[in-house]
């Protein structure tokens, strides 16, 4: 089977403003496009853990931070940088006991799914235009 190696345009440079980053879906795959300072990089766009979307997440010099659990990934290598966590955001009305219980038993839960590295995509850059090679 030989696999297709072409650069596929993905989107717009004017798109992605800076610290932003983008949803694009190619062939199948969807991929985060990230605009750090002018560079572009591209990483699969699924969180390893829980299968949130990390375009919808946070971008701090050169880590995304995923918007569901916080698992934190290096943008250039996909390389997990840290583990997800669950915790009551600060500032929230404490949850009822009942409903305490359950968060622990779903904390527990959480500590047995495996969070793995993000692919991650070439990319080039033509004047406007973003192509990647998926």
């Amino acid at each position: 089977m030989t696999q297709n190696t072409d650069y596929v345009e993905a989107c717009k440079v004017s798109e992605i403003d800076n610290g932003k980053m983008k949803h694009v879906e190619i062939n199948g795959k969807e991929i985060a496009i990230a605009n750090v300072d002018g560079k572009f990089c591209a990483f699969s766009d699924r969180c390893s853990h829980m299968n949130a979307r990390l375009s919808r997440g946070n971008i701090h010099q050169g880590v995304v931070t995923c918007p569901f659990h916080a698992a934190k990934f290096d943008i250039t290598s996909g390389k997990k940088v840290s583990e997800p966590v669950l915790e009551i955001p600060p500032g929230m009305e404490p949850l009822p006991p009942s409903w305490q219980k359950y968060m622990g038993v779903v904390a527990q839960e959480m500590s047995f799914i495996k969070t793995n590295d993000q692919e991650i995509y070439d990319i080039k850059v033509e004047g406007d235009t973003i192509k990647v090679r998926v």
